[in-house]
């Protein structure tokens, strides 16, 4: 199964422009830049207006929408008190070690990193992860995998001890 997989792969086409395209795209942009500014040049729809309104709207609404985050950090600030301006930091500092000594258990932990499956003890494989494993991979770095045991069929998450490299790099020795 894993070699058919590793098939599908490899057969699966990536959308290739046509080939003018391809050797003549700086050109290809000139030529519709010249042409658009052609039009602009020569349009009769009050383009120029409407853009006017449309920025002038969205500079209103951003100065706006600043000016009351602005208004609300100062009452924050001056309706804070000496506990607050403690209590505020020493949570994110406790939050950050709570989440790395998580991250260090479970790195640390055989019976969550162990290449293994779990229920028959036979090969695993790497299979594409869900959403929510990649959300869990910001705290704890996972790995979905499925049993090679058709009558297992075990598929879970193990959690990898590498640390992260980009691809192509090789792994340090």
């Amino acid at each position: 199964m894993p070699e058919e997989l590793h098939r599908h792969r490899r057969e699966r086409r990536r959308f290739t422009l046509p080939p003018f395209v391809q050797s003549y795209w700086v050109e290809v942009l000139i030529v519709l830049g010249l042409a658009l500014g052609i039009f602009l040049i020569f349009e009769r729809m009050q383009i120029r207006a409407s853009l006017l309104r449309f920025l002038r709207t969205v500079v209103g609404a951003s100065t706006s929408t600043l000016n009351r985050l602005a208004d609300s950090l100062i009452y924050f600030f001056t309706h804070i008190g000496l506990s607050e301006l403690i209590a505020i930091p020493l949570l994110i500092v406790v939050f950050w070690a709570l989440i790395w000594r998580v991250r260090w258990r479970a790195q640390n932990n055989p019976a969550l990193t162990d290449l293994h499956c779990p229920r028959c003890g036979g090969n695993i494989h790497r299979v594409h992860r869900h959403t929510a494993d990649r959300l869990i991979s910001i705290i704890v770095p996972v790995r979905r995998y499925h049993c090679t045991n058709r009558e297992c069929g075990w598929s879970g998450l193990r959690v990898s001890t590498r640390v992260h490299r980009a691809r192509g790099h090789p792994a340090p020795e």
